[in-house]
């Protein structure tokens, strides 16, 4: 839904002061957005059939390559049985046991960072595994959660270094949207604007910080971006990769074939941990 469509939707909904009348005008509201969403992914794929067609070769598993045709086919029909035998537990999202063994000395960037979330539950990871903690380095644009993860670094073993601001391909001022905990995100028409940079300018004024070994992103739709931004760390350093691909029809052929074009080496893997087409992460190993 964006901007406009919103708020045409509360002005009309302020209006209506009968409660039943309310309900069918958010029952059929609904419905005519996801037959709009169905249309759009049906058209996009039915476009891109070949592109789609070769992000699944480029998958490094056939479990991947399953779960990826599954979830084009859910997109372009709204069945539940493409993606019930693919779902995850949604803890694990981003640091999927099967594909991610904690290493001696991690650095992990935690771009989306909520509330400090992914972070502590991988030192978790990492300390169960007998590793050291990792050293973290958070972004995280939204006051609000911004707030409640300045009271979550008791938690952490190592003090994090914490940015609140927005990674995207380069540096300036971005129209934002606050307020949505998980799901606030960065809009062209938004309630507010933030600071945005590239996660390369950022670490070139982290000398000490040693190289990242593991990138988790997971922004809200500005995903693409932020890897342009993180080009050079990604040919440099080739740290390990879990990014969001579920935001858009686009992202699940696009963010692929840049990381792939960035870095053909890389193993990649796609895994699933929700019900509908959301949580969606690709690994690149």
């Amino acid at each position: 839904m964006n901007v406009f469509t919103y708020k045409a939707y509360v002005l009309t909904s302020s209006v209506l002061n009968d409660s039943k009348a309310l309900g069918a005008f958010v029952d059929a509201f609904k419905r005519r957005h996801a037959a709009d969403e169905l249309l759009r992914a049906q058209q996009f794929f039915g476009e891109n059939e070949e592109r789609a067609a070769r992000v699944a070769s480029l998958l490094a598993d056939e479990k991947s390559r399953e779960v990826y045709r599954s979830l084009v086919q859910y997109r372009c029909r709204r069945e539940r049985r493409f993606v019930n035998p693919h779902m995850q537990p949604k803890k694990t999202a981003y640091l999927d046991r099967d594909l991610i063994v904690p290493g001696e000395s991690e650095v992990f960037i935690d771009v989306g960072a909520f509330q400090g979330n992914s972070s502590l539950f991988f030192q978790d990871v990492c300390v169960s595994a007998g590793r050291p903690a990792p050293q973290c380095v958070l972004f995280e644009p939204d006051p609000f959660n911004y707030g409640r993860l300045q009271k979550n670094l008791p938690k952490f073993i190592k003090r994090p270094v914490c940015y609140q601001m927005g990674l995207w391909r380069e540096g300036g001022q971005l129209g934002f949207r606050p307020g949505a905990l998980s799901m606030s995100r960065i809009e062209s028409v938004g309630q507010g604007s933030i600071r945005v940079d590239s996660l390369d300018h950022v670490l070139e004024g982290l000398p000490e910080l040693p190289p990242p070994t593991y990138l988790k992103i997971d922004v809200e739709g500005a995903d693409l971006d932020v890897i342009y931004g993180a080009q050079g760390i990604i040919q440099a350093y080739r740290p390990r990769i879990a990014i969001a691909i579920y935001h858009t029809n686009e992202h699940m052929i696009e963010i692929p074939e840049a990381i792939h074009a960035m870095c053909p080496s890389y193993q990649l893997y796609i895994r699933h941990y929700s019900c509908m087409e959301g949580e969606t992460i690709l690994y690149c190993i």
